[in-house]
């Protein structure tokens, strides 16, 4: 069927891209209200709440959520979010949480207070003091240092079990509206007595350098602020990529996307106030790329100010700065003990969608560089670029006496965009007629995209991808590789198969509410949400041929499950004899251990990959 998606309206399949680099998220920024003054702008009110909670009624994907699950995190939000935090626990799991939390990660407690004697949850506010010589003894006891992947495996396990313990012992409480209401109440009744911050530094695991912002000292936090965090921890109870945010924030973001180029660090960013504030991919070739940032850090300071309960607004303006300056990020890493400082000097940042060339180490190989799906103003669509990509490498082989012998599509660290820019592109591969992915609305019948032209050339083709490679990018890669024309090598990709919907909040245009509302379904059926795509032959990015632990949707809290599929993937391609072929006639192992000293490190699964587009051109 013919979609006609508007591209100023589409939604986006990734999170919404936000830009300093392009950071997505929950954007919110309340002023302070004014006196004798009936409205404020970028007010979030009460009303506003319940405007979100019916938009989720009626938009979200989901027509049976856990309503009891919603209120208990807009209310652990609600008072998390506060300057000086308090935290909300059932009465049960607090009683025994030393079996689930770390010793010198367990929060030392002040004081515990019920709002009634019949609760059956407890609210804890923490001893900052003890929190702080916590924080001093964990940072003069650890040094930095990368842990092993059974480690990190561990980890992920045991925060894995807390989490569900949590959850189930959240079920028991039966915590509901009358419940939060409760805590909404308490929190309009007393937020004078918690507006002055707790002891700066209260993150346990922050430099001792690391200062707490004279801004945020001020304790500027408002009922606004309650509401807004309010909201959020409702959505963020459904999944890691609805939220609600400022307006403002977003069309000075769409600005610098539309503009192609911006000065900053280059790096999609997530989370904010109540969330940490983690790094989702750090742009292709960006000074962040460059000085070493990573998919899943979570940013802890900026220039050594503190970043806890700060809004993701004001994170991006303390990131953002002039090109050739210098921001140094303190992070914590998911195997590394202790925290890293990042220096990086910003930089001017061009989008490039699509970059091309005939490959140096293999002139009769094309290589297509895809990094996004957006369309900028005055740009030709991606897919046009693409289709001229290939004819002008087709004639500059031809006058260096050569011929193309095979293309390499790379999907790497693309993490999506445009959901029709990615149909467009998938049809410029297969067959005309062949489906190409499927989207499922609640109570509506499916939506199919078909291709519809014939596909630009029958070169062999092979798709590198990696756990980077998201939503967009997992659409072109799924359809290529159902239908057997392309061969997939790289690692297992992200696994985000949901679509966002962004509308304004219903009576309240200062905000934007993203909200997902549809899955995605490859040619086969199958959602990739969570499991992602799976290559045909898996190649390392790593020097050593190894798969480190890689962050992915699974890693995510509260995603949306993975769909149980009967059928398992076979691949179309005869994938024992390649390997053999590669075994035989490879050359990629001699060619990187005689660059293995170069300067500029060698793209290891772009060099490894060329054996196997060979071997697709050698049986043809």
């Amino acid at each position: 069927m013919n979609w006609g998606i508007n591209l100023k309206k589409v939604s986006y399949i990734f999170s919404t891209i936000l830009v300093i680099g392009l950071l997505s998220g929950t954007l919110s920024r309340c002023e302070p209200e004014a006196k004798k003054q009936p409205e404020v702008k970028n007010s979030f009110t009460y009303k506003d709440l319940e405007s979100v909670v019916l938009a989720v009624d009626k938009f979200y994907i989901d027509k049976s959520i856990n309503k009891n699950r919603a209120y208990t995190d807009a209310a652990f939000y609600t008072l998390l979010s506060m300057p000086h935090p308090l935290y909300l626990y059932p009465e049960s799991y607090f009683n025994e949480r030393e079996k689930y939390e770390d010793a010198d990660s367990l929060l030392p407690v002040k004081s515990t207070f019920k709002l009634s004697p019949s609760d059956k949850f407890i609210i804890m506010d923490p001893d900052y003091v003890k929190v702080e010589e916590m924080r001093k003894a964990k940072i003069k006891k650890n040094e930095n240092r990368k842990m092993s992947d059974e480690e990190v495996k561990k980890l992920i396990e045991k925060d894995k079990l807390r989490k569900s313990v949590l959850s189930a012992k959240w079920e028991e409480t039966r915590f509901s509206k009358k419940d939060f209401d409760k805590i909404i109440a308490y929190v309009e009744e007393n937020l004078a007595k918690y507006k002055e911050p707790a002891l700066p530094n209260s993150v346990l695991d922050l430099d001792p350098e690391i200062q707490t912002p004279d801004e945020e000292k001020k304790a500027d936090y408002t009922i606004n602020d309650v509401y807004l965090a309010a909201a959020n921890g409702y959505l963020s109870s459904l999944d890691p990529h609805s939220n609600v945010f400022l307006r403002e924030a977003w069309e000075e973001s769409m600005a610098k996307i539309n503009d192609s180029s911006f000065e900053g660090i280059g790096a999609i960013l997530s989370g904010g106030g109540t969330r940490e504030v983690v790094v989702e991919n750090p742009l292709e070739g960006s000074p962040a790329l460059k000085s070493g940032l990573r998919s899943g850090d979570v940013i802890l300071a900026v220039d050594k100010i503190s970043i806890a309960a700060m809004n993701l607004d004001k994170v991006v303006k303390r990131i953002k700065g002039k090109k050739a300056t210098e921001v140094v990020l303190t992070i914590r890493r998911k195997g590394v003990t202790g925290t890293l400082d990042i220096p990086i000097i910003r930089d001017t940042i061009t989008i490039k969608n699509l970059t091309y060339r005939i490959l140096k180490e293999d002139p009769e190989i094309a290589y297509i560089k895809l990094t996004g799906f957006i369309k900028a103003p005055n740009e030709d669509s991606v897919d046009s670029m693409i289709a001229k990509a290939v004819r002008d490498m087709e004639r500059e082989s031809s006058a260096n006496g050569n011929k193309l012998k095979g293309i390499i599509l790379d999907l790497r660290n693309n993490s999506g965009g445009y959901l029709d820019l990615a149909i467009d592109i998938a049809d410029l591969f297969i067959d005309k007629g062949l489906l190409i992915v499927s989207t499922k609305v609640p109570n509506r019948s499916p939506e199919e995209a078909i291709a519809n032209n014939k596909k630009i050339t029958d070169l062999p083709l092979v798709i590198l991808m990696n756990a980077k490679s998201a939503s967009a990018s997992e659409i072109v890669a799924s359809a290529i590789q159902h239908h057997g024309r392309g061969l997939l090598l790289g690692e297992r990709t992200f696994g985000k198969a949901t679509v966002q919907k962004s509308m304004d909040l219903p009576g309240n245009q200062d905000f934007v509410l993203k909200i997902t509302n549809s899955r995605y379904y490859s040619p086969s059926g199958k959602t990739i949400q969570v499991v992602g795509v799976t290559p045909d032959i898996e190649i390392s990015e790593e020097a050593d041929g190894s798969f480190p632990f890689r962050y992915r949707e699974e890693d995510m809290w509260n995603h949306l499950p993975e769909i149980p599929s009967a059928s398992s993937y076979k691949s179309r391609f005869n994938v024992p004899a390649i390997k053999e072929h590669v075994k035989k006639f490879g050359k990629s192992d001699k060619y990187l251990s005689e660059h293995s000293d170069d300067q500029i490190r060698p793209d290891y699964m772009l060099i490894r990959s060329l054996d196997y587009v060979r071997a697709l051109a050698d049986k043809k």
